[in-house]
């Protein structure tokens, strides 16, 4: 019985028990561990898929309440109203964060690639933050020279959502510039806002789970998941996401989204 070439306990299935009375109750005891060890794996599975169905549960039940005070939010005057609205932004932004993040594990379950027009991905993104840019007083530039992807269209707007509330977050009293442009076939779609930008430091750590930054240490505003997300979300998706920024002058984030090819002309509808 070669015990040593023994990687996992599921490996004991199909083994030989042995020549020896010796052999035979070890292979037994590893047996019997395996059938326990897999059993307790099966109870922490159905309690792991027990919390999140919960966690579902309360996100959606918490969209409802969200969704009232925003109607009763719109009917205030623009002075009392605007404070309350960034803070409802913010926790609605919060909520769709963890939401992403649980069905981030099942990503390649939930995807349906077609033929997506940029300029209404931004358009979605932009009308979500109005209010909260009309009060910081920010614009938007956008000059889109191409706009056809071919991506999943709820996870994509998900990753812009992401990068163009990071914008606004951070930015006031300027405009956000969007350009796209085609390079050896592979579009390119940069969001620059020229806000508090990002430390030199941290450029590299801005897509780790949790991460906020190093120099800001009273913004409170920021999760950490968000950029987190949007990072796992694009490697799926095949576009490459990365960061340009120099501290208080400007931040670039740049989408790059891969060439149309056989895989997109058979799925995209």
């Amino acid at each position: 019985m070669e015990i040593k070439n023994l990687e996992t306990l599921n490996d004991i299935v199909g083994m030989s028990k042995g020549n020896t009375p010796v052999q035979s109750r070890i292979y037994e005891k590893l047996d019997e561990l395996r059938v326990t060890h897999q059993r307790q794996l099966d109870e922490e599975s159905s309690k792991t898929k027990e919390n999140l169905d919960e966690l579902t549960r309360f996100i959606h039940d918490m969209k409802m309440p969200m969704t009232t005070m925003k109607l009763m939010l719109d009917d205030l005057p623009e002075t009392e109203g605007e404070k309350l609205v960034g803070e409802w932004t913010r926790l609605n932004g919060m909520l769709n964060e963890v939401l992403y993040l649980k069905r981030l594990p099942n990503i390649k379950n939930d995807l349906y690639i077609e033929s997506l027009d940029l300029n209404i991905v931004l358009n979605t993104s932009i009308r979500k933050l109005k209010e909260i840019c009309i009060r910081k007083r920010i614009g938007f530039d956008i000059d889109l020279q191409e706009s056809v992807v071919y991506t999943d269209m709820k996870w994509c707007q998900f990753i812009i959502d992401q990068l163009i509330t990071n914008s606004v977050k951070y930015s006031e009293d300027n405009d956000i510039v969007i350009r796209s442009s085609m390079e050896n076939g592979f579009m390119h779609l940069t969001i620059t806002d020229y806000g508090r930008g990002i430390e030199q430091r941290d450029l590299d750590r801005i897509f780790e789970a949790g991460f906020t930054s190093t120099g800001d240490h009273q913004d409170e505003q920021s999760t950490g998941m968000g950029l987190f997300i949007a990072k796992n979300v694009a490697e799926t998706l095949n576009i490459k996401l990365f960061a340009d920024s120099v501290y208080t002058e400007y931040t670039t984030m740049t989408l790059v989204f891969n060439k149309e090819n056989r895989f997109t002309n058979i799925t995209a509808r």
